[in-house]
């Protein structure tokens, strides 16, 4: 058996050699975990101030943000090293500009700080902005029963701390939905009808996919393929506004989730409104004991949005934009021609691999992990979906350039998986701290250089093949049910421990 595996070793090894985000910042390694919104409060003049902090990663993996509450503004000189946060914030009216500096900390999820202006100090305080699950909202749905077609509404809703519950409405019988679920795109739930003098009871197993919901109700009766469409699909995501006045224009973002709330600014929208391509708000805005009612009207158009703005200040005139998602940006990445034949063929790695070697190189959230030749995308899409952190997948070969983008527009990963078509000896590893490897020995070597520029405490791991002349930390060898039937994991920590192979 021993024999069968190694030359199973040896002929895979021989098939693989015959075939030979807005201003620049400052941001360590573990800048990734304070990536996204942050709700603040701050004392202003004696009243309380609530903004957000949107903070994101550009192309070029720097910090950029926006302080968002009556309005947008930029930062700049974005800083964060160990646990502590500063940027400045630019503030434009008219043709005054208003600079305040933050300085503060981001620690367990928590964020604490001071602005400082030519007016003063006031303290910041402020938590991490959940973000709705994607499954949560009203979704119409239909099946067929037999000959006939049903449609009902399921309505799914979550509360402060993302747990989900379920109303499933329908014209027939009455129907309770228990034990909803929601992870990785795949939606579960019970439930417990009663048309008449029958009950019974079925399960639900389906995927969310953007604003589409397919699956199967399962019961004794048998199993009905399901539909769904999203209710106010159009509208949810985040809308860049211009309003203009006769006091002149500025900028302003609604975020819509996917139960149609959703934040103007930084106030709360508790329901809005859609008939057709109509949709309209009304919300109630306060600062310190003052408060103002605004009511908003729109015309939704593709991608645009027109309308206005009523408050007790007068109307505006308003114009929105839709924030294309990374993954729609991803679609258009240009795949090039081959600058020269790839190193070696594509042999993917199995899935039991692939969460094992992310496993011993204990990825975490704030990782940025860079896997050189990519394949299918698998190593990177599993690492942003498993931990959520921001990963950049390499390769030189346009095929798998395609089969990647289209893995990670389908596992809907684009916000933190990049897919790049590179020749990997001649990247920058340095802004990684974690790199997955499936090369042969000689490549493993040939990458030594660049990989002693990885930052101290990064983490290399290798599926099968090692790298002659270092020593790693750990080999972990992994029983297989596939047709190689075992696996070897090599993990290297930085700085490599170099070893003497002149004898050898």
């Amino acid at each position: 058996m021993n024999q069968l595996v190694i030359h199973r070793k040896v002929g895979l090894l021989a098939l693989l050699v015959f075939v030979v985000l807005s201003v620049p910042a400052s941001a360590g390694t573990t800048g990734k975990g304070i990536l996204g919104d942050w709700q603040v409060t701050m004392d202003f003049d004696g009243r309380q101030l609530e903004a957000i902090l949107s903070l994101s990663m550009d192309k070029e993996d720097n910090l950029s943000g926006q302080w968002i509450s009556f309005g947008i503004s930029e930062l700049t000189d974005i800083k964060y090293e160990g646990s502590q946060l500063s940027f400045v914030q630019v503030n434009r009216f008219g043709d005054n500009e208003f600079r305040s500096t933050f300085t503060g900390t981001i620690e367990r999820g928590k964020l604490s700080g001071t602005v400082s202006s030519n007016r003063g100090e006031s303290h910041v305080e402020g938590k991490r902005l959940r973000r709705m699950p994607i499954a949560a909202g009203t979704w119409q749905v239909k099946f067929n029963v037999g000959d006939r077609q049903v449609s009902a509404a399921l309505v799914i809703k979550a509360d402060d701390n993302n747990n989900l519950s379920a109303e499933w409405q329908s014209e027939r019988g009455q129907h309770e939905i228990t034990d909803v679920t929601f992870k990785k795109n795949k939606l579960t739930f019970k439930r417990t009808s009663k048309v008449q003098d029958q009950q019974w009871e079925s399960s639900f197993e389906g995927t969310v996919k953007g604003h589409k919901l397919t699956g199967t109700i399962k019961s004794e009766r048998g199993d009905i393929a399901l539909e769904g469409q999203r209710v106010g699909g159009a509208l949810v995501g985040k809308w860049d506004l211009e309003l203009t006045s006769d006091r002149g224009t500025r900028k302003q973002l609604l975020q819509i989730n996917p139960d149609l709330s959703g934040l103007y600014g930084s106030s709360p929208i508790k329901k809005i409104n859609l008939e057709g391509n109509q949709m309209s708000f009304k919300m109630v805005r306060t600062f310190g004991d003052q408060e103002s009612e605004i009511t908003f009207k729109g015309t939704l158009d593709g991608k645009k949005l027109t309308g206005e703005r009523i408050s007790s200040r007068g109307t505006q005139t308003v114009t929105g934009q839709k924030r294309s998602s990374t993954t729609a940006k991803q679609k258009t990445t240009k795949i090039k021609e081959a600058s020269r034949k790839p190193d070696v063929i594509y042999v993917p790695t199995p899935q039991e691999v692939v969460d094992k070697m992310l496993e011993l190189a204990q990825v975490k959230k704030d990782d940025i992990v860079y896997d050189l030749g990519c394949g299918d995308g698998r190593i990177v899409i599993t690492a942003a979906k498993k931990y959520g952190c921001k990963c950049v997948g390499y390769d030189i070969d346009p095929k798998r350039i395609k089969e990647s983008l289209e893995s990670v527009e389908k596992n809907n990963v684009g916000d933190l998986v990049r897919i790049e078509q590179e020749d990997i000896f001649t990247l920058d590893l340095s802004k990684a701290n974690v790199i997955t490897l499936y090369l042969l020995p000689s490549l493993n070597v040939k990458l030594i250089p660049q990989l002693e520029k990885l930052k101290p405490g990064s983490r290399i791991v290798s599926h099968d093949f090692d790298m002659r002349g270092v020593t790693p930390n750990k080999v972990v060898k992994i029983n297989s049910d596939n047709e190689y039937n075992d696996h070897t994991i090599y993990l290297w920590t930085t700085p490599l421990k170099k070893e003497d192979v002149s004898d050898e």
